[in-house]
C-alpha cells in the first residue's frame, strides 16, 4: 500500500474524532494534502534527474579504480612489426581493475563497459557493436579503403573513439574499452600502441579526443582523470594539462583538445558547458559558454575544431547546432537544429576541414557526414547507414589530412574509413 494512502486513513480516522462542524472542513484539508504529497513521492525521482542533469554547476565525481592516479613519466609503447621506434614492454597481466560506479544513468550509458542489448533498443543494434573499423574517402564521398576488426590484438578495437592524422599520413586511434592509443600507417598497417597492457596506470577507460598538433605531438583527452596528455609521435609522455573539477584550468567531462595557429590549447567540456584556452604550456587563459539553447551557449557540446583562420567551432549533440566563435571566444554564426533534413542534425560530433576551409561534420545518427561553406551554407552530404564498404553505423570522428583525404572512425564497423 502506497504511504500516501495510509496517510489518508490515518488522518481519516482523526477526522472523524472531532467535533461535527470541523468534520467537512478537515476532510477536504486531508484530501488535499494527501494529494499533494504523493504526487510529491512519485515525482520526485524524475524532478532530481531533471535538476541533476541541467544544473551546470554540478560536478560529476567517478569512482572508478582503473583511472590512473599519477602522471606516467616515462615512454609507453608497444613496437609492432613497422616500426623500429618505441620500447616493448612485457607486462601482460591482466586487468583486476572493479567495474565503475556512476552517479547519473546518463553517464553510465556513456561508459562502453556498460552497454547492453536494452540500451540498444530504438536507434542501436548491438549487433552493430561486433565490427569496428576506419574508413578513407575521397572529398566528394568516394570510397578508398577500410581497416580494422574487433579485438585486442595489434590493429584491432573494442570500443574507439576518434582518430587523428599526422603530417606523414599515420592515424592515431583512440580505444575507450582497450584504453590505449594504436598508431597506423597511411595503409593501415599497425605500428605501435601505449596505453593497456604495457601500463594500466596510464589511461582510463574515459577516453575521448585525439589530436596532432603542428609539430606531429599527439594529444589525448581522458575524462575519466580530467586530463589532456600530449606524448611524442612514439608515445612518450611530454606534459599534461588539467584536473577534474569545475574551477578554472580543471575539467569537468572534457571531451575534445584543439591547437591555434600560436598554439594555444583549447578543450571542449562536456559538463560544464564551456570552452577553456590554455597557453602552450598549459597555463589558462580564458573560458566562455554556458548551459543553455541561445548563441554561446551549449547542452552538450561535444568536438571543437579550429580553421586556418583561427576560427573555432562546436558542435553541440542535445542543440543539434554547430557555433563559430574567434580564438577570443566571440560567438560569430551558428546553424543546424536537431532533424534529418540537409543541414540538420541527429547527434553531430566530430568536425574537420578540407584545404578550401569546407566544414565537414560528423552526423553520427543519420549516419552521414554533412559538408558546409565556413558560414554555414549547406552544400552536401554522403554516407547511408549500413555495414558495407562505404556505409555507417556509428560514426565518432573525421580528419582530413594535408591531401584531403577524409578519414572517418565508426566506433561500431570499428575500422577508419578513407575517403577522397
Amino acid at each position: 500500500m502506497e504511504k500516501s494512502s495510509i496517510i489518508l486513513i490515518f488522518m481519516s480516522f482523526r477526522v472523524y474524532s472531532m467535533k461535527s462542524h470541523k468534520v467537512v472542513f478537515s476532510f477536504l484539508l486531508v484530501i488535499t494534502i494527501s494529494i499533494v504529497y504523493s504526487s510529491l513521492l512519485n515525482n520526485f525521482p524524475n524532478v532530481y534527474s531533471q535538476v541533476f542533469e541541467i544544473d551546470e554547476n554540478d560536478y560529476f565525481e567517478f569512482d572508478d579504480t582503473t583511472s590512473n592516479t599519477n602522471d606516467p613519466s616515462e615512454e609507453f609503447a608497444k613496437t609492432g612489426n613497422s616500426d623500429g621506434n618505441g620500447d616493448k614492454n612485457q607486462d601482460k597481466k591482466g586487468d583486476d581493475s572493479k567495474k565503475s560506479k556512476k552517479k547519473s544513468k546518463k553517464i553510465s550509458e556513456d561508459d562502453p563497459a556498460s552497454y547492453t542489448t536494452s540500451q540498444y533498443s530504438g536507434k542501436y543494434d548491438i549487433k552493430d557493436v561486433q565490427q569496428h573499423y576506419v574508413q578513407k574517402y575521397y572529398l566528394n564521398g568516394t570510397f578508398i579503403s577500410s581497416w580494422g576488426s574487433k579485438g585486442t590484438g595489434d590493429g584491432q578495437f573494442l570500443h574507439p573513439h576518434n582518430l587523428a592524422v599526422d603530417s606523414k599520413g599515420n592515424t592515431y586511434v583512440t580505444d575507450e574499452q582497450r584504453s590505449d592509443v594504436q598508431k597506423f600507417d597511411s595503409d593501415g598497417n599497425f605500428l605501435l600502441s601505449w596505453g593497456q597492457p604495457q601500463d594500466k596506470n596510464l589511461f582510463s577507460h574515459k577516453m575521448e579526443d585525439v589530436k596532432v598538433d603542428v609539430d606531429d605531438n599527439v594529444w589525448v583527452v581522458d575524462w575519466g582523470v580530467g586530463k589532456v596528455y600530449k606524448f611524442d609521435p612514439y608515445g612518450k609522455l611530454l606534459m599534461s594539462v588539467g584536473k577534474k573539477g569545475n574551477s578554472e584550468g580543471a575539467f569537468n567531462r572534457i571531451w575534445g583538445v584543439a591547437f591555434d595557429s600560436d598554439k594555444n590549447i583549447y578543450t571542449s567540456e562536456k559538463m560544464s558547458y564551456r570552452i577553456q584556452k590554455f597557453d602552450p604550456e598549459g597555463n589558462f587563459i580564458k573560458t566562455w559558454g554556458s548551459f543553455g539553447e541561445a548563441n554561446g551557449q551549449f547542452r552538450h557540446l561535444h568536438a571543437i575544431a579550429i580553421d586556418s583562420k583561427d576560427d573555432v567551432y562546436i558542435d553541440d549533440e542535445d542543440n543539434g547546432n554547430v557555433q563559430k566563435f574567434t580564438k577570443d571566444g566571440k560567438f560569430i554564426t551558428s546553424w543546424g537544429s536537431v532533424g534529418k533534413a540537409e543541414g540538420q542534425f541527429d547527434e553531430p560530433h566530430g568536425i574537420d576541414f578540407d584545404s578550401k576551409g569546407n566544414v565537414y561534420v560528423v552526423d553520427t545518427q543519420n549516419h552521414r557526414v554533412q559538408v558546409f561553406t565556413p558560414d554555414g551554407q549547406y552544400i552536401r552530404s554522403f554516407g547511408v547507414k549500413g555495414a558495407a564498404e562505404g556505409d555507417f553505423l556509428l560514426i565518432h570522428d573525421i580528419d582530413i589530412d594535408d591531401n584531403d583525404i577524409v578519414h572517418i572512425l565508426d566506433s561500431r564497423d570499428a575500422h577508419p574509413n578513407k575517403i577522397n
